[in-house]
């Protein structure tokens, strides 16, 4: 598949053979012109099999609305925004490496899993914790996250501490804030008492963002700006500050509770500040409760999550079929 960059329109779907579309920007359509994503491809091989054409269109604006008018089309969205059409999926990489959403009304912060009722006793207990031991021995024991971290292991960061992890500064497009990166900082160290908060600059930050994180250096009053690798930051601290960041995902593998400060899709094993001015009592609060970490991540990632691997097609396959798709009926029963 080539990326096309001229715009979709209602006219030009009306005149199209049944087509699986995938919408996406500049990375993720690279990654599906040379079939990096093994889930993503295997999709694409299945619907050439079965007599569909394939069309890799840049995103545009308002192509949601354009690709619903349409239904005998298939549209695969390789972005955030959440849109519901009876034709529509949405697939982005999840927060974990290996691990992808394939949702029908949102990626990451707007996916299905927001609206979903968590039950840690209703979880295989000794199932999660093999999948966590496994996940989180991988993960840990390579230094692994979504973005290159330092090299683990070189100290410097107290047990006991919290730490603050910053993203961009800017209101999501695509979810809620309830409070600034600024605002978020300052009240952690306002409620931080004798802890140490160490503060973590996201490697895309802006240099002016990097600016004001760095004036909030004050080594003499327990505050640090570093470089660390995240997981030396997760091993040592009590609590992990986040406003929406991946990391307050990551912490799970590490056991650590969790305060948000914005929407999310795994808000169900994390305390979220709506009030900076509540800060120590949601420190308090998250410190206080024995979180099932192990049948969490099980829930998440075994029951929402694809794994990026062809195994996994028949999942996708199903969902389609589910729509009302034979291109999903793959075993041809003409029910579910």
């Amino acid at each position: 598949m080539q990326l096309q960059t001229q715009a979709l329109s209602e006219t030009e779907l009306a005149s199209l053979s049944p087509t699986l579309f995938f919408h996406a920007r500049a990375q993720l359509a690279l990654g599906m012109e040379q079939r990096r994503f093994k889930l993503l491809t295997a999709l694409a091989d299945h619907a050439l099999a079965q007599g569909w054409r394939l069309r890799l269109q840049r995103i545009q604006a308002g192509a949601q609305e354009i690709a619903a008018s349409a239904p005998q089309h298939l549209h695969i969205f390789m972005e955030d925004r959440g849109f519901y059409g009876p034709n529509i999926f949405h697939a982005t990489p999840g927060y974990l490496r290996g691990f992808w959403f394939f949702d029908e009304i949102g990626n990451r912060n707007n996916s299905k899993q927001r609206l979903a009722h968590f039950s840690a006793p209703a979880v295989p207990k000794r199932k999660a914790e093999a999948f966590f031991h496994s996940l989180s021995s991988e993960v840990i024991g390579q230094n692994r996250s979504k973005f290159k971290q330092p090299e683990a292991g070189q100290g410097g960061i107290e047990p006991g501490s919290l730490a603050f992890f910053a993203q961009d500064f800017g209101a999501p497009k695509y979810h809620r804030h309830f409070m600034t990166v600024p605002a978020m900082i300052e009240a952690a160290i306002a409620a931080k008492g004798a802890r140490r908060l160490y503060i973590k600059p996201h490697p895309n930050q802006s240099l002016s963002e990097l600016e004001t994180l760095a004036g909030y250096d004050d080594p003499q009053n327990g505050v640090h700006v570093v470089v660390a690798s995240i997981h030396d930051l997760l091993r040592a601290c009590d609590v992990v500050l986040t406003l929406t960041s991946a990391v307050g995902f990551e912490a799970f593998l590490h056991r650590k509770p969790v305060i948000l400060g914005g929407e999310t899709d795994f808000w169900q094993n994390a305390v979220t500040l709506t009030n900076p001015e509540r800060m120590a009592a949601a420190i308090e609060t998250a410190l206080a409760q024995d979180w099932p970490f192990e049948a969490f991540l099980y829930w998440y990632l075994q029951d929402y999550c694809m794994r990026d691997r062809a195994e996994d097609l028949p999942r996708v396959l199903a969902a389609i079929h589910r729509r009302g798709y034979r291109l999903g009926d793959h075993l041809g029963q003409g029910f579910f």
